[in-house]
């Protein structure tokens, strides 16, 4: 009828029988339209806004009602690395940033976790340049002293991280009023007071709400929140909130969502719709936007017509993923690309090993547990691939543009410890635990032992293997075959291994005073990225200007094509001994520079020399520059041991403070 929406008349209508068949119709074609879950149902992603539930939660999330205006709710808990609150402060830097970092990074300070530090400054670059800084606010004050209050926090265990998205966060205004009364609601179904900050964002398409929640109620007690809480209710009671302020989405709302949805490079409800009425592949559109849907994505080949039947490709959702990561990153890297030079911007070949110069990296989601990377080759190709593996996080922590790094094919192997325990379990009835070895092969290091319990329990929590109620392993007869599907379902989740052959550029490398990454590859130690690229044009300058240097510092000589070992090996040793000698100066400790067979104090921090990554352990009355690992990264600013065995040093948690912790 003409006229507004507002505008109705009232007729008489049919009793409720007559009305029974229609009304049934009109709710069957309302399920049919609109029932689906709300992450089918939610918004596609703006920004870096994605919907999904916390990790962990088993609890599926319930429908959204239709006309119900959308949140998407985004809930983590992260450590607060050992107690010392390092992690929180860093993430509280990354909110609260302002413009974009420019210049060389200054490293991290000795308390300060690596993990939320590459958050602070990789997230901060997408901050435009000479933006105010945001400010955080809680549930009395619009100006908090972020820092003043974590302090306080710095001794739990833990706290919360939140985002809160509302679909029509425009339409909302303050952002500050509505996320006050969300969390008022959350404090009432908890049953507790909480301390929380929060800061708006308003720098993606979609403004959203940071919000970090103490995890320490006010009793002391620590703050348990329920898996169902996180994965519905948080987000109905945001939705029934935004529906109060903003009404009921109209009829045209959806309609123009839908619409919305049709060209889309991303996932969309259209395409789990698409999904849901699929058999076999085959799907028979009965709505126009689901048709208009098909059409599209056959443009992008991701579905086919053949005989006037639709089919749809198989992985649809990962694939669209996939998509729009490559779009986000294109769009990320366009102003990196050199004036008239248009390189391609392939995914990394998960089988092949591939070297070039980092262009690009930064994180992929707003609670860092996902880097997406992206190299230049000496083929003149961009190659990217996504890091989430703790290990691959820790290498990549901190690493600057123009760093030289490596994708290496994680490739499943059996390892030797699988071998040990296939020993073992042969000569126990398949059984393995650490008093059964130890009854086995007396001597063995405690360390060996944590860490095949700590394998075999990575194995169980994978359904491979059962532990009895004693403690041992059942792992049958066939371990070796266990333990490489074990590899092959890690592989498969993590196809590649990030690795750093320098975290130094080209031209730093150049006039370095300690063993570089280009000084191997003139000892025949490595090769250089093969290619007619502009990244292999650049090595064999570099490599040219390096040979220049090492005979100018006589580190070899004229008729020499590179460094010998013993050359790299006293190069190594100034390099660290000068290193030892400023932060002597610094600390006020001698630091040791040589690696002795136990070494015990804190990891303090990381530090990237010429010839690799060092870690600094401050003891009691001495320091030491020892060879840096990944998984040091979990305990910074804590008190761990270290025993050389071999090459390598195994760590632990020291003072007794790692119970039954494996060695890293």
């Amino acid at each position: 009828m003409a006229g507004s929406e507002s505008d109705f008349e009232v007729h008489i209508g049919a009793s409720r029988r007559e009305a029974g068949p229609q009304l049934r119709q009109l709710r069957a074609a309302a399920r049919i339209a609109g029932g689906r879950t709300a992450g089918a149902s939610a918004k596609p992603r703006q920004g870096s806004i994605r919907a999904h539930f916390a990790k962990g939660s088993a609890q599926r999330a319930r429908p959204t009602p239709m006309a119900s205006r959308r949140v998407v709710v985004k809930m983590r808990y992260a450590s607060n690395a050992g107690g010392r609150g390092a992690p929180l402060r860093a993430h509280v830097d990354y909110l609260a940033r302002e413009g974009r970092g420019q210049g060389r990074r200054a490293p991290p300070a000795a308390d300060q976790a690596p993990e939320l530090d590459r958050s602070v400054d990789y997230l901060s670059r997408a901050d435009s340049a000479g933006d105010a800084k945001f400010r955080f606010y809680d549930d009395a004050n619009s100006d908090v002293n972020a820092k003043a209050v974590i302090a306080g926090w710095s001794d739990d265990a833990r706290h919360f991280r939140m985002i809160l998205s509302a679909e029509d966060g425009e339409a909302l205004g303050d952002l500050r009023p509505f996320v006050r009364e969300v969390l008022a609601g959350l404090e009432a179904k908890l049953g507790t007071k909480l301390e929380w900050l929060a800061v708006d964002h308003h720098d993606t398409d979609n403004p959203h709400t940071h919000v970090l929640i103490r995890g320490r109620r006010p009793d002391g007690d620590e703050l348990f929140i329920p898996s169902r809480l996180i994965s519905s209710g948080i987000r109905e009671h945001a939705q029934a909130i935004a529906t109060r302020i903003l009404g009921p989405r109209l009829d045209r709302d959806l309609v123009r969502d839908r619409a919305a949805e049709i060209t889309l490079r991303a996932p969309t409800s259209l395409d789990r719709d698409l999904l849901a009425a699929a058999r076999g592949g085959v799907v028979w559109p009965e709505r126009v936007d689901l048709q208009r849907r098909l059409e599209h994505l056959e443009g992008m080949g991701l579905a086919e017509c053949p005989a006037g039947v639709w089919r749809l490709a198989d992985g649809l959702i990962p694939k669209l993923n996939a998509i729009a990561d490559a779009d986000d990153l294109e769009r990320a890297i366009a102003p990196l690309r050199r004036r008239g030079e248009r390189m391609p911007l392939l995914a990394a070949a998960p089988t092949e090993a591939l070297t070039g110069e980092l262009i690009h990296i930064d994180v992929a989601d707003d609670f860092g547990d996902r880097l997406m990377v992206v190299l230049e080759t000496g083929q003149g190709e961009l190659r990217y691939a996504a890091f989430e593996q703790a290990a691959d996080l820790a290498v990549l922590a901190d690493v600057q543009p123009g760093a030289i790094v490596t994708f290496q094919p994680n490739l499943p192997t059996v390892r030797p410890s699988d071998e040990v325990v296939t020993q073992i379990a042969a000569r126990t009835g398949g059984l393995y635990s650490a008093e059964l070895h130890s009854a086995q092969q007396a001597g063995v290091p405690f360390e060996v032992l944590a860490a095949n319990v700590r394998r075999l329990e990575a194995m169980r929590r994978m359904g491979l293997i059962e532990r009895l109620p004693n403690g041992a392993f059942d792992v049958g007869a066939d371990h070796l075959s266990t333990a490489l599907t074990f590899e092959h379902r890690l592989a498969k989740r993590a196809p590649l291994r990030a690795q750093v052959a320098s975290y130094w550029s080209l031209e730093e490398q150049v006039r370095a005073f300690g063993p570089t990454g280009l000084d191997h590859i003139l000892a025949g130690e490595s090769d250089a990225p093969a290619g007619g690229g502009t990244l292999a044009r650049k090595y064999d300058q570099a490599l040219q200007q390096r040979r220049l240097f090492l005979i100018e510092q006589e580190w070899m000589g004229d008729h020499e094509h590179g460094p010998s070992r013993l050359a790299l090996q006293r190069m190594a040793v100034a390099e660290l001994s000068a290193k030892g000698k400023e932060l002597s100066g610094e600390l006020g400790l001698h630091v040791l520079t040589h690696t002795p067979n136990r070494v015990a104090g804190v990891y303090a921090r990381r530090i990237d020399l010429a010839q690799g990554r060092v870690a600094l352990i401050i003891g009691d009355r001495q320091a030491a520059l020892v060879l840096w690992r990944p998984a040091l990264e979990r305990f910074a600013g804590r008190e761990v041991e270290g025993v050389l065995r071999g090459q390598t040093i195994s760590w632990k948690l020291g003072r007794g403070l790692g119970i039954g912790l494996p060695p890293m």
